[in-house]
């Protein structure tokens, strides 16, 4: 039937462990973890500067060359040439819809980009935790995909010769100069 022993054969007491033994089997327990974390493949002695040196090579502790600034000038540059190349597809030279939706593509990259820079700028001044600084970086790309999308709607809604063409294409081409940068360094 359903019936429950109340002192099974398996149990604590009738294997012969007493209060001393479950104490004495923890601490045996503790060093051998501790043995073991000493030997695993987890638990790794940092490298010094000299090690990646002698494994990466002395240039890649180097600061990179690529900065901030830079790479807002290098966007704002395709922005600005971008927009000549489609002036020059109308109109030779003037601003037709082409060349300012070419425009207004590039600032849909470079305005975002610059809140974010700054709000960086910011926030590295300060002393913070490495929680609380991680928590300001993706609230900042947030805050960059937020002015993104308001930069599209604003282009939509308050420019009504908007060209759609010129306007992606600008827009690729700024984002594309993370990748220009890096190669470039």
């Amino acid at each position: 039937m359903n019936y429950i022993d109340p002192t099974p054969k398996d149990s604590v007491k009738s294997r012969g462990f007493g209060a001393g033994d479950v104490e004495q089997a923890a601490a045996v327990k503790n060093s051998n973890w501790d043995n073991e974390l000493d030997d695993s493949e987890e638990y790794k002695k940092p490298l010094t500067k000299s090690e990646l040196e002698a494994i990466l090579g002395a240039s890649a502790l180097k600061p990179s060359r690529v900065t901030v600034r830079r790479l807002l000038i290098l966007q704002g540059l395709v922005t600005l040439i971008s927009g000549l190349a489609w002036s020059a597809r109308g109109k030779p030279f003037a601003l037709d819809s082409s060349a300012i939706s070419a425009l207004l593509g590039g600032l849909a990259a470079l305005v975002p980009a610059v809140l974010f820079a700054a709000r960086a700028k910011v926030l590295s001044s300060r002393a913070n935790a490495i929680g609380s600084t991680v928590f300001a970086l993706v609230t900042g790309e947030l805050l960059k995909i937020i002015a993104t999308i308001a930069m599209f709607v604003l282009v939509i809604v308050f420019y009504p010769d908007l060209d759609w063409l010129p306007l992606l294409l600008t827009y690729v081409l700024a984002l594309k100069c993370y990748w220009l940068a890096w190669l470039i360094k």
